[in-house]
């Protein structure tokens, strides 16, 4: 499988969301303006970085533990790698990307320093409100706290601006009640929650459908006895 875009198109936040959202392992690689990156990945998370100078070096060393010996560099150094070709790049948009799935293999345990949810939350607090609007597309939107929100925000993070609006997001209160309450202003909200639901912290409430109570089988098969006898 192969996943490609354009970063303006489709933020870290998203693109992350997805290989997350599916345990997904392999490398994805960024062609910025300036270098070109390959990130890899790990059941979703992002556990190494390092510039290439060309695209299809990267597919050669398919083994992950041969290509450390081969850069020689030892696990300390992975979160070294991610604080300088991953984080200062999240709001940079001049760029292509392309994921592709299992071709390099993973030892059982690699050290994650940077939880994926924590890269998600930061890369949320880049957007512009044109693209957080692209998921809080209304101001009477609700939302809830998925089942398992507290495990997901435990790897993150988050601001005390940022918990005091998840602890507004209560299944009740609309996107503008958050607004109103929590007093930050509307990029800030906008941002907040747009993180939250790409880790999975948060969900749209649906809407309860009211159903017209249905004609009794006894009540039916009375009607259809009379309707023989007409």
């Amino acid at each position: 499988m192969t996943l490609t875009g354009d970063l303006k198109s489709f933020s870290f936040a998203d693109i992350l969301q997805v290989l997350n959202s599916d345990r997904k392992s392999g490398v994805l690689i960024v062609e910025w303006k300036d270098m070109t990156v390959a990130y890899y990945v790990k059941d979703g998370e992002i556990v190494l970085a390092r510039p290439v100078d060309k695209v299809f070096r990267v597919y050669v060393d398919r083994d992950f533990e041969k290509l450390l010996e081969k850069l020689r560099l030892n696990e300390r150094a992975f979160a070294e790698t991610i604080k300088k070709f991953l984080i200062p790049r999240l709001e940079n948009r001049d760029g292509i990307f392309s994921f592709t799935k299992g071709f390099i293999r993973y030892p059982d345990n690699v050290p994650v320093y940077f939880p994926v949810e924590q890269i998600i939350m930061e890369a949320a607090r880049k957007l512009t409100l044109e693209e957080t609007e692209r998921k809080i597309s209304d101001e009477l939107l609700v939302f809830e706290k998925s089942p398992d929100w507290d495990s997901k925000v435990q790897r993150t993070n988050i601001s005390e601006k940022e918990k005091l609006i998840l602890e507004l997001v209560d299944g009740t209160n609309t996107v503008k009640d958050i607004l109103e309450k929590s007093k930050v202003d509307k990029l800030t909200l906008y941002r907040t929650l747009y993180g939250l639901l790409s880790i999975g912290a948060i969900r749209r409430k649906k809407k309860k459908i009211t159903r017209k109570p249905s004609i009794s089988l006894d009540l039916l098969a009375k009607l259809i006895e009379k309707i023989k006898k007409l």
